[in-house]
């Protein structure tokens, strides 16, 4: 049982970490970027990259636009398949690396649901060189994703129990 409260005290921790800096981001630049304008702090970013203000109801590349009711629904999936399946995915190969990495995947998402269904579209917020438009939530997410992946592949032969570091 310790083990588990310390578990989801990581991914809670980690999640809140990703919700609030994304959110604190997306706020200031919704409060001081209109919708398709940018700021470049720097002058010598700007052919690299900007902070922009653009609206966005789809996904990623600005594929399924006027979906939100469908990236809300799969965004609660997602949140709550996380919260509910941690303990049995973390324990089947690197728990810190797959807690963090669902950490940040779940803040990710906790951060886009918010912006759906508050403000009815998700800000994305930076542009960089052939990239897409993008958010710390995407970013979040991207990368969770891909350290979860990792650890799952790690094996559990090297996981180490989180509340064993403890």
């Amino acid at each position: 049982m310790k083990r588990l409260v310390w578990d989801y005290l990581y991914l809670f921790c980690v999640a809140g970490i990703v919700f609030c800096l994304d959110q604190t981001a997306k706020f200031l630049v919704r409060t001081n970027i209109q919708p398709g304008e940018a700021w470049v702090p720097a002058s010598v970013l700007e052919p690299y990259a900007q902070i922009v203000h653009t609206p966005n109801t789809g996904m990623a590349l600005g594929m399924l636009q006027n979906t939100n009711g469908l990236f809300i629904a799969l965004s609660e999936i997602i949140c709550i398949a996380i919260v509910i399946l941690y303990p049995g995915i973390s324990r089947k190969g690197d728990s810190l690396l797959i807690g963090f990495g669902l950490g940040l995947v779940l803040g990710g998402a906790a951060g886009n649901l918010v912006d759906r269904m508050v403000v009815g579209y998700v800000t994305d917020i930076i542009l960089m060189n052939l990239l897409p438009v993008f958010n710390l939530a995407d970013a979040g997410i991207f990368l969770g994703s891909i350290l979860v992946a990792v650890g799952l592949l790690k094996g559990k032969d090297q996981s180490k129990p989180l509340a064993a570091l403890m």
